[in-house]
């Protein structure tokens, strides 16, 4: 998971939001201004009760105008992030679903133009339903995080935490496949939650592994007394500490390499906060990085 700079969605806000800040803050600065100007009048021209009502009254005013124009301005803010988090959003979901919609197509065509031998077409044909696996598996995703995002609840029911592992490194392609380590314990592990998210989680986790590090990926899942422990660990250089906690926000794309949706982590996150699980990311020595989810049962 090496070399990983973040996007922030603050940071992304385009000029036009920009100056809608900028037009409230110098509105509300004129209305103060004139208010005060007017009452300084109104103050001068009076006695001294006239002078503490127009003090009173004015305090109130400009309080409450001040309240809600840090109001509207943080209103402001948080629409910005949001659009932000949708440019990001849009960005990540045109990148992850061209390139399997560009292997079928590619697939496609060479089926059509092409005078092939069973042996190429067979492998053509595989290239195809790859990228036709790699597309349903990022709708997926968008899915899964939508419904969290709406109805943050689980479809709990019994699994083996060891074939949980099995279905997601399953679902890597098998040229990446080569580079997983597998450690499991041989065993009946079975545990009761969402098994789909779970195997969701454990997916993302391998596959950031192998986009952003070189070498191997060790993958683990096995119960330690009473808790399932889930870890990936790699050999890169891992997401520094101080973009950890904003890692796990959805939405938010590593710009170096530019792809992905942007909701791994967060989807990460979301499963072990729904399970009531502990997710922890730490740097290995002398180098390497690791993911790891602790799952206390019986909670």
């Amino acid at each position: 998971m090496a070399g990983r700079t973040f996007e922030r969605p603050l940071r992304a806000a385009v000029n036009p939001e920009v100056r809608g800040i900028w037009l409230v803050r110098v509105l509300g600065a004129y209305v103060l201004l004139q208010f005060s100007w007017w009452a300084y009048l109104l103050a001068s021209s009076g006695g001294a009760r006239e002078r503490w009502m127009v003090l009173g009254e004015g305090s109130v005013f400009a309080a409450l105008l001040i309240l809600g124009l840090m109001r509207l301005e943080r209103n402001f803010r948080q629409e910005r992030m949001r659009l932000a988090r949708e440019r990001n959003l849009l960005l990540g979901v045109t990148h992850e679903l061209k390139t399997p919609l560009a292997s079928v197509q590619l697939g496609v065509d060479s089926l059509r133009r092409l005078q092939l031998s069973e042996e190429d077409r067979a492998a053509v044909l595989e290239n195809m339903q790859n990228g036709v696996q790699d597309l349903g598996y990022r709708v997926e995703e968008m899915l899964v995080a939508t419904r969290l995002q709406r109805q943050p609840d689980l479809q709990a029911s019994t699994f083996d935490w060891g074939d949980m592992l099995v279905e997601a490194v399953g679902r890597v392609s098998g040229v990446q496949r080569d580079r997983i380590q597998v450690h499991r314990i041989e065993g009946p592990q079975e545990l009761r939650g969402d098994r789909a998210l779970w195997v969701l989680s454990a997916s993302n986790l391998i596959e950031n592994a192998l986009k952003y590090s070189r070498g191997t990926v060790g993958v683990r899942a096995e119960v330690i007394g009473s808790d399932a422990v889930l870890e990936v660990c790699d050999e890169g250089e891992g997401i520094p500490k101080a973009d950890r906690e904003s890692a796990k926000a959805p939405f938010v794309r590593l710009k170096e390499e530019g792809s992905g949706t942007g909701l791994g982590l967060h989807l990460v996150a979301q499963t072990a906060l729904l399970h009531s699980a502990q997710m922890d990311m730490r740097d290995l020595d002398p180098v390497g990085f690791a993911v790891r989810v602790v799952w206390p049962q019986g909670r």
